[in-house]
């Protein structure tokens, strides 16, 4: 047998130990590693914020409204073609010269959209179901030939409240605003007006992630009427706090903990918050700006000691 042959078996029991010492090595420093880090785990510090939050709504619109009818037959003419505001006993339209008055004060909408009398508040309110179906009122032409009872337009009584129903999606903000005890209230912008405006809340209710708001709207402009729809953004107060990643909250027993770490010292402390979105956590109470926080506070292993602080090994 040659030498080469005789020293094949050397060199792999050779290169078979380099192997084993490297891969052991490198489970040592792996173990090593990670006990190091867990004693000195990754800090983060505490810095103040503002929150608040805009969601889209996506309503429609409730008001109390009156058909006005043709007096007769003939063909039909309007002075203003247009939702305007009438005064009582103002000429809203003519029939081949006989004119037909408003009985009161109120916006005349010349047109129809077919949902008039079926549009109510005990139709829309009680179920958690799509809003019926509907389109903008069409306009009754000038020149229109009409029989005696025909509608010719409708009657929105003014003054009144212009009322809103909606579905939001549930957030704790939101539901902290409308959860007051009296006079709850959401702040509404709307693309026209470009301001915040607050709306009463009247009624509430949840399904799920989703909530149902009955609101009073602080505004009822003429041209609200040609269309039953309303969409706007609802904004919520500012709060003050600290913004931090997920990561540095856990939750145990019901309750939202972080690592506080004051000097060599760790404590463990209740907060109140929320979640801000998927990766950060809002803390409204429990931590102060400068507090200096463990980021992966759900890797860390603790006890209490004999002094309450906690223990991290």
């Amino acid at each position: 047998m040659s030498k080469r042959r005789r020293g094949l078996p050397l060199r792999l029991a050779y290169y078979s130990l380099i192997i084993f010492i490297f891969m052991m090595g490198y489970r040592v420093y792996k173990l090593w590693y990670k006990n190091y880090s867990l004693s000195h785990p990754q800090l983060i510090e505490a810095m103040t914020t503002n929150y608040n939050e805009e969601q889209p709504l996506d309503g429609i619109l409730l008001w109390d409204e009156q058909l006005i009818y043709a007096p007769k037959d003939g063909i039909l003419t309007y002075p203003t073609p247009r939702p305007h505001y009438v005064s009582k006993g103002e000429i809203v339209a003519a029939l081949d010269g006989t004119a037909v008055y408003a009985p009161y004060p109120a916006y005349f909408y010349p047109g129809l959209d077919g949902q008039e009398g079926n549009w109510v508040y005990p139709k829309l309110w009680p179920d958690f179901a799509p809003f019926p179906e509907f389109q903008n009122a069409a306009l009754i032409e000038n020149g229109t030939p009409l029989k005696r009872g025909d509608a010719i337009g409708k009657l929105i009584p003014q003054p009144q409240i212009l009322r809103c129903i909606a579905y939001l999606d549930r957030t704790p903000s939101l539901e902290r605003a409308l959860n007051r005890k009296e006079n709850a209230v959401i702040r509404i912008r709307t693309e026209i007006e470009g301001k915040d405006r607050k709306a009463d809340v009247v009624a509430v209710k949840s399904s799920g992630p989703k909530l149902k708001v009955y609101l009073r709207l602080p505004f009822f402009p003429p041209d609200a009427v040609r269309s039953r729809a309303f969409t706007a953004s609802v904004i919520t107060d500012v709060q003050q706090g600290v913004m931090v990643p997920d990561t540095a909250v856990i939750t145990r027993g019901g309750k939202n903990l972080v690592f506080i770490v004051n000097g060599n010292s760790t404590e463990l402390h209740a907060v109140e918050g929320f979640p801000s979105d998927e990766e950060n956590f809002f803390i409204e109470k429990g931590v102060e700006p400068g507090n200096k926080l463990i980021l992966n506070a759900d890797t860390i292993n603790f006890n209490f000691g004999d002094d309450n602080t906690i223990r991290i090994w």
